[in-house]
């Protein structure tokens, strides 16, 4: 079985959903989908309903009937732990603070957290090449902020967790207890940064930030900057399908559109 865990409110659900199709096409082994969400009362944005998670799964259970999906409502959880913290309000959503709560909820060996603005493009199968027996996780070093911020900053976007490792050292706890204390531009991220010491760095191909290659595993549509034919900083995401293929040219993922609007006529509408 192989765990992946994907976090965010009912705004991103359709990434979600987009990137579940992607796995269930290339990974033949079963997966266990593991969804956290919440609503706040400092945000209007509402938590994916439990019965939108309810089809995902039927979905899932027809393509390997050993899938599963394990649904996880943290609100009260949430609201407890950032409400009148100084991260209460990061720059990209209070959403993205989500995963940090992963170890109160969730017991399995390894872990693969991915991001909603990730896109499956071989076998999550892949990861298992990797050892992270006496590591915390298998991080991807930031296309950007290798640059900008520290060498061997790296993205929080994907990550392979070894679950019982970073129980026993407190990581994810560490990180919270930080963004209590302490305003942090990328919070989460630089939060887990900051206090991981037990990390492997894996190839760009695990978290794939630019140009999809032949390798890739995981292709991760995050911020980047554009300077050819001119400047331009974007931040497209595979469900913003005109971008898609004006901008990216990436053709890779329509099939997941056509499955998508059949499936899910009635939640967030892709961008055409």
């Amino acid at each position: 079985m192989i765990h992946v865990l994907q976090t965010g409110n009912n705004k991103i659900f359709h990434g979600i959903c987009l990137n579940v199709l992607s796995i269930l096409k290339y990974t033949k082994e079963p997966v266990h989908l593991h969804i956290m969400t919440m609503e706040i009362s400092w945000s209007n944005v509402p938590k994916i309903s439990e019965a939108s998670c309810d089809r995902l799964r039927e979905i899932m259970k027809k393509e390997n009937v050993q899938n599963e999906l394990s649904y996880y409502d943290v609100s009260k959880e949430f609201e407890e732990t950032f409400k009148d913290t100084p991260n209460m309000n990061p720059k990209y959503s209070p959403a993205s603070l989500i995963r940090l709560l992963f170890t109160r909820f969730i017991d399995c060996d390894k872990l693969i957290y991915l991001d909603a603005d990730t896109m499956t493009c071989s076998s999550l199968e892949a990861f298992k090449e990797i050892n992270i027996e006496d590591k915390e996780m298998a991080v991807c070093l930031d296309y950007l902020g290798k640059f900008w911020i520290k060498k061997d900053y790296f993205n929080s976007g994907v990550l392979y967790i070894n679950v019982k490792r970073v129980k026993e050292t407190g990581l994810f706890e560490k990180a919270i207890d930080l963004l209590k204390e302490k305003k942090l531009y990328f919070s989460d991220q630089t939060a887990l940064y900051t206090y991981c010491k037990e990390k492997v760095y894996i190839p760009f191909r695990f978290n794939e930030q630019r140009a999809i290659k032949s390798d890739t595993v995981i292709k991760h549509f995050c911020k980047g900057i554009r300077y050819l034919p001119f400047f331009k900083v974007y931040n497209y995401k595979q469900w913003q399908v005109e971008k898609m293929h004006k901008f990216f040219k990436i053709y890779d993922f329509d099939e997941y559109y056509v499955q998508y609007e059949k499936l899910f006529p009635e939640e967030n509408k892709l961008e055409y």
